[in-house]
C-alpha cells in the first residue's frame, strides 16, 4: 500500500504539497490526503524521526482526537481514548501492517500481542480518525491505522537510561528480478523505579517495569507480487499483572508471527484486481501471585496464577477497482477469515480445579475441562461495494456498504457516505457519515470461569453512528482544519451480575460524545515549522445501566487534550520539541492537568551518518495513567484506578545509512 508520494523528498515539500501526498487507507484508492473521504492524519518518515517516536504507542498521542493511556503491562487495564471513547485493549482501533489486519480476535485489540511495534523501518503511517467498518469490518470502529514499512539500508546502535541498549538494522538486495529486504530491531532496558506505589496485598511499595523486545521482518517483492514475514517477541517482568504486584515472580512472554502476501492479478486502465492472503500465530504466557502465602486456603505458599494461550488466524481477500467512467470508480471485494484459540489454559501451583491443594510447583492444567477459552472457531465471510463519483469540478461523493457474515454472532451491515467540496483553491469542506461495529471477541464470547471473566455467547456487537463536518483552509505555509464530530455508541460490553450472583459480560452501556478537533500547521521558514492539535468534548456521557466494573469513558479520559511540536533544521543539525497536554481525569488522585514534553536532537556527522538523542518526559513529570478497571481499595477505602508512568527517559544512538 505504498504511494507515489513516498518517492519524493517529503522534507522539501510545502505544507500545501504535503496535504496532497497520496494515501490509500480512506478508500483503498490512491488520493490526496486533503481530498480523502475520511478525516486522515499522515506521518511521513521525516515526521516520525523528528518526533523521536520509537513505537506505535509513542505515535498514538500525536494523532488529533487520540490520547494514549497505555501502561507497561497493557492488558485489560490499558486503553486508548479516541474522540472521548475509551476502550480496553484498544479493541476499537484497527491496526494494519502494510494493509494486513494484525488485531487478534481473542481480545479484538493489539495490547496482548503487538505491544512494541517498532517504527524504525516505517516509511509512512496513515490514520483514519473515525469509523472505517464500511471497508474494513469489525474493530475499524473509532479509527484505523496503516503502518507502511520499507527496508532502506541502515544500521543503528544506541544506549540510554535504565541501562537501555538498542540495535536496529535493515538491508535490501536485488535477487533475480525480485527485491529481498530484511530488518532486525532489538531493545531492552531494566525499567524505571517506582516508589510509593499501590499494592493491594500490602507487601511492597516499590516496583519497576523492565522489558525486552525483538522484531524481525523479511520481504520478497517484485512489480506484481509481495511476500512478508514478521516476527515480534517481548518479555516483561515485575510491574502490575492481573492488577497485582509481585516482583521477582511476575513475568509475561508474548510471541507473534505474521506471514502475508499479495499478487496483482489484473492491472490495466479499466480494471485492477489484487489477491491478498495471510496467516498469524501468537502465544502469550504469564505468571504472577494473586494471594500471599499464609492466607487461607493458601497457607503453604503464594497463590501463583497465569495463563498459556495460543492464537491463530488465516484470511484470504480479493480487492478490485473498476473505472466505470473518467468521473466514477467502483471498488468491491470479498474476503474470508478464520480465527481460534486452539490452546488456552490456566497454570498455578494450587489445584484450582479441585480442592485447592498445594502442588509444590507451577502446573499447566491441560485438557478440555481446564480451558481458559472454549475451543471455538470464528469464521467471517465479507463483501463490500464502494463508489467514488466526481459529481462536478468541485464536488466528490463517496458511498460504500459492507456486509460481514459471522458463524457465532449476528451479521453486520455497515454503510458510509461522504461529500468533499472544494470551496476554493484553498478551502475544502467535508461531510462524513459512517457507521461501525466491534464484534464481540472470542474472549468476550467464550472465556470460561478462570478467576478472570465469564463470557457470554449471546452478546451483540457494539455499534457506532458518527457524523463529521470538516473545514480546511491551506496555503503553502499554513493550514488550519476544524472538525466537529457527533458519535453515538450502543451495546457497549461490560460486566453485569446475574440472578445467581455470578458476574458475566453483557451489552450494558451507551455513550454520547460530541466535540471538535482543531489542527494548525505553520511553516515559518524553510528551517522552522510548528504543529498543534486540540480536541475538546462538549459532551461525553455514558449510561452504564446495570453494569458493574465498567468505567464510564468520561471518568477515565480527559475532555480536553492537545498535542504539539516545534521543529528546527539546518544543514548540520535538527531539533524537535513535541509533546501533549490534557486536563484533569476523574479517577486520578492528583486531579490536575498534565503537560508532557519530549525532545529529539540529531547531528549530521557525514552525508550518511547521524547521531540522535531522544528524550521522553523531558521535565521528568511524576504522573499516572488511568486504569480501565479498579486495581483495589486503599487504606482509606478509596478505589485506586491509576498506574505509575515512567519519568525522564533518554536514548543516544549512532545511525549509518548505506
Amino acid at each position: 500500500m505504498c504511494s507515489a508520494g513516498e518517492a519524493l523528498d517529503l522534507g522539501s515539500l510545502t505544507l500545501s504539497e504535503l496535504l496532497k501526498v497520496k494515501v490509500k487507507i480512506a478508500t483503498k484508492n490512491e488520493e490526496a490526503q486533503l481530498y480523502s473521504a475520511s478525516s486522515v492524519t499522515v506521518f511521513t518518515r521525516k515526521d516520525i524521526k523528528r518526533l523521536g517516536a520509537d513505537t506505535l504507542t509513542d505515535l498514538i498521542s500525536q494523532v488529533p482526537g487520540f490520547y494514549s493511556m497505555m501502561n507497561a503491562v497493557e492488558g485489560n487495564q490499558s486503553h486508548v481514548v479516541m474522540r472521548g471513547h475509551a476502550q480496553k485493549y484498544a479493541n476499537t482501533l484497527l491496526i494494519l501492517l502494510n494493509g494486513q489486519r494484525i488485531n487478534e480476535d481473542y481480545t479484538g485489540g493489539i495490547n496482548y500481542l503487538m505491544r512494541f511495534i517498532s517504527l524504525r523501518n516505517v516509511s509512512k503511517v496513515e490514520v483514519v480518525r473515525g469509523p472505517g467498518s464500511a471497508l474494513y469490518g469489525s474493530n475499524a470502529y473509532s479509527g484505523v491505522i496503516n503502518i507502511i514499512t520499507d527496508f532502506s539500508p541502515r544500521v543503528s546502535l544506541g544506549v540510554g537510561s535504565f541501562n537501555a541498549t538498542e540495535l536496529s538494522a535493515a538491508y535490501q538486495v536485488p535477487l533475480s528480478g525480485w527485491q529481498l529486504g530484511a530488518s532486525l530491531d532489538i531493545y531492552q532496558d531494566d525499567g524505571d523505579e517506582f516508589n510509593d506505589v499501590f499494592d493491594r496485598n500490602g507487601i511492597q511499595d516499590a516496583t519497576q517495569d523492565p522489558h525486552e523486545v525483538m522484531q524481525a521482518s523479511l520481504r520478497l517483492s517484485n512489480e506484481k507480487s509481495e511476500l512478508n514475514l514478521n516476527y515480534l517477541r517481548s518479555e516483561r517482568d515485575d510491574y502490575y499483572l492481573f492488577r497485582r504486584l509481585r516482583d521477582d515472580v511476575t513475568h509475561i512472554e508474548l510471541e507473534h508471527w505474521a506471514l502475508y502476501g499479495s499478487h496483482q492479478l489484473i492491472d490495466n486502465d479499466l480494471w485492477s484486481t489484487q489477491v491478498n492472503a495471510g496467516y498469524q500465530m501468537a502465544s502469550r504466557q504469564s505468571i504472577t501471585a494473586l494471594t500471599p502465602g499464609g492466607e487461607p486456603p493458601f497457607e503453604s505458599a503464594d497463590f501463583l496464577f497465569g495463563e498459556d494461550f495460543n492464537y491463530a488466524s488465516a484470511n484470504i481477500a480479493i480487492d478490485s477497482i473498476y473505472n466505470l467512467s473518467p468521473d466514477q470508480t467502483v471498488n468491491f471485494g470479498f474476503s474470508y477469515s478464520e480465527s481460534e484459540v486452539p490452546e488456552g489454559y490456566i497454570k498455578s501451583n494450587y489445584d484450582v480445579f479441585g480442592d485447592l491443594s498445594y502442588l509444590g510447583q507451577v502446573t499447566t492444567f491441560v485438557g478440555d475441562d481446564f480451558r481458559v477459552v472454549m475451543d471455538k472457531r470464528r469464521s467471517i465471510t465479507s463483501g463490500y461495494l464502494q463508489t467514488q463519483w466526481r459529481a462536478s469540478s468541485k464536488l466528490n461523493v463517496t458511498a460504500g456498504l459492507r456486509y460481514d457474515a459471522y458463524n457465532d454472532v449476528d451479521n453486520a451491515l455497515t454503510p458510509r457516505v461522504s461529500m468533499v467540496y472544494s470551496k476554493s483553491d484553498n478551502e475544502i469542506v467535508k461531510f462524513i457519515y459512517g457507521e461501525a461495529y466491534r464484534a464481540p471477541s472470542l474472549g468476550d464470547l467464550y472465556d470460561e470461569e478462570s478467576g478472570l471473566t465469564t463470557g457470554n455467547r449471546n452478546l451483540n456487537a457494539s455499534e457506532l453512528r458518527s457524523v463529521e463536518l470538516v473545514y480546511t483552509y491551506f496555503n503553502d505555509d499554513f493550514s488550519l482544519t476544524s472538525t466537529i464530530f457527533d458519535n453515538h455508541h450502543e451495546n457497549l460490553i461490560g460486566f453485569r451480575v446475574g440472578d445467581d450472583g455470578n458476574v458475566f459480560l453483557d451489552n450494558v452501556a451507551v455513550n454520547e460524545a460530541h466535540g471538535f478537533e482543531l489542527e494548525w500547521r505553520q511553516q515559518f521558514s524553510t528551517r522552522v515549522r510548528a504543529d498543534f492539535a486540540l480536541t475538546h468534548l462538549f459532551k461525553n456521557e455514558t449510561d452504564l445501566g446495570m453494569a458493574v466494573g465498567l468505567p464510564a469513558s468520561e471518568h477515565i479520559a480527559p475532555d480536553t487534550y492537545a498535542n504539539f511540536g516545534v521543529y528546527y533544521t539546518n544543514d548540520l543539525w535538527e531539533l524537535g520539541v513535541a509533546g501533549n497536554w490534557r486536563n484533569s481525569i476523574d479517577v486520578l488522585e492528583d486531579q490536575g492537568n498534565l503537560f508532557l514534553l519530549n525532545a529529539k536532537f540529531s547531528y549530521h556527522l557525514t552525508d550518511n551518518s547521524d547521531i540522535h538523542l531522544r528524550i521522553k518526559n523531558l521535565t521528568n513529570e511524576n504522573y499516572e495513567t488511568s486504569s480501565y478497571v479498579v486495581l483495589g481499595t486503599d487504606d482509606l477505602g478509596n478505589d485506586v484506578q491509576a498506574y505509575p508512568a515512567r519519568g525522564l527517559q533518554w536514548l543516544l544512538s549512532y545511525e549509518h545509512q548505506f
